[in-house]
C-alpha cells in the first residue's frame, strides 16, 4: 500500500512523515477491533490526529446508518400503504392491547372474557397502585430517570401502540434492555390492560441477570423473581422461573422459537421485544 499527502501541507519534512504515517497506521489498524486502542501509543500531536481520524470515520458510518434507516422506512411505508390498499387486517394480539383506539369485532369481544371486564381493569389498576406505592419503587424510580431512554419513554410507548413493528436503536447503557419492557409493563397495568411480554435474549445469563434488575426497579425484594410476590420472571433452557402472576418474561431465543412451534402457547402474548437484534443472523 502507497500513502500520499496532496491536499494537507505541513511546515516540515518530520511533520510530513509523521502526519502521513499516522495516516497509514489508521488505514491499517482502524478495521481491527484488537488494535483499536493502538493510537495511544503515539506522541500527543500524532494521537490526536488519530482521534480526528476516528470522528471522521463514526460520522461517516453514522451517515450510512442513517441512510439505511431511511431505506427502511421508506420500504416499510410502502408495504403498509400496501396492504392497507388491499385492506390486510391487524393481527388480533395487535388489535387487542390497541382495544381502545378502535371498534373490534363481536367475536373477538367474547373471546376475550373476564380480562376485559371492568373489574379485571380494577384489578390490575389496583395492582400496579400497590408496586408504585412502596418506598423501594420510587427510590429506584429516582436511577431510572437518569438513563437517556426515559425522555423518549412517551415517544416510544406512542409509537409502539401506533405500529405493529417498532425498531429502537441507542447506545450501549442507554436502558433498551430494561427500561422499554418496564415501560410497556407499566403503561399497560396502570391503565388497567392485561399484558403478557416477553423479551428475548441471546444468552442465557443475560435473561436472568436482566430480569433481577428489572425487578429490583419495580421495587421487588431479590428473592421475589418468578414467584407470585413478582410481576418478572425468566425462562431459559431446562429452567423456567415465572408463575401466574408474572407479567414480564425474559427468555433465550431458543425458548421463544419453541413456543412459535404452537400458537396456542403465544394466543396472550401482546407484546414480543427481541433484544440485541444487530446480532441475529
Amino acid at each position: 500500500m502507497t500513502f500520499t499527502a496532496t491536499t494537507v501541507s505541513t511546515p516540515s519534512t518530520i511533520q510530513s512523515e509523521g502526519y502521513i504515517s499516522t495516516a497509514a497506521l489508521f488505514s491499517l489498524f482502524s478495521p481491527s477491533i484488537k488494535e483499536e486502542k493502538t493510537y495511544l501509543r503515539l506522541p500527543s500531536v500524532w494521537r490526536d490526529l488519530y482521534k480526528e481520524f476516528l470522528d471522521i470515520k463514526k460520522e461517516q458510518l453514522n451517515a450510512a446508518d442513517r441512510a439505511t434507516v431511511r431505506e427502511l422506512r421508506s420500504i416499510i411505508q410502502e408495504q403498509i400503504e400496501h396492504e392497507e390498499s388491499q385492506g390486510v387486517v391487524l393481527t388480533n394480539r395487535f388489535r387487542k392491547r390497541n382495544q381502545g383506539s378502535g371498534a373490534v369485532s363481536e367475536a373477538e369481544d367474547s373471546s376475550r372474557g373476564d380480562i376485559r371486564s371492568t373489574a379485571g381493569s380494577n384489578i390490575l389498576k389496583e395492582l400496579w397502585k400497590q408496586k408504585t406505592s412502596t418506598l423501594a419503587y420510587q427510590h429506584m424510580l429516582v436511577s431510572r430517570s437518569s438513563l437517556p431512554i426515559f425522555g423518549f419513554r412517551d415517544a416510544a410507548l406512542a409509537t409502539i401502540d401506533r405500529h405493529q413493528v417498532t425498531i429502537i436503536c441507542g447506545e450501549t447503557g442507554c436502558g433498551k434492555s430494561t427500561q422499554l419492557p418496564a415501560f410497556l409493563l407499566e403503561n399497560e397495568l396502570s391503565n388497567g390492560r392485561p399484558c403478557k411480554i416477553y423479551c428475548t435474549e441471546p444468552r442465557r445469563i443475560s435473561a436472568i441477570s436482566l430480569a433481577q434488575r428489572v425487578s429490583e426497579e419495580l421495587g421487588e425484594f431479590k428473592n421475589d423473581l418468578g414467584t407470585s410476590r413478582s410481576l418478572v420472571g425468566y425462562a431459559i433452557r431446562l429452567e423456567s422461573n415465572t408463575s401466574a402472576q408474572t407479567r414480564l418474561i425474559y427468555a433465550t431465543v431458543g425458548i421463544v422459537l419453541r413456543m412459535l412451534e404452537s400458537s396456542q402457547r403465544l394466543s396472550d402474548i401482546t407484546h414480543l421485544i427481541i433484544d440485541e437484534i444487530h446480532e441475529r443472523r
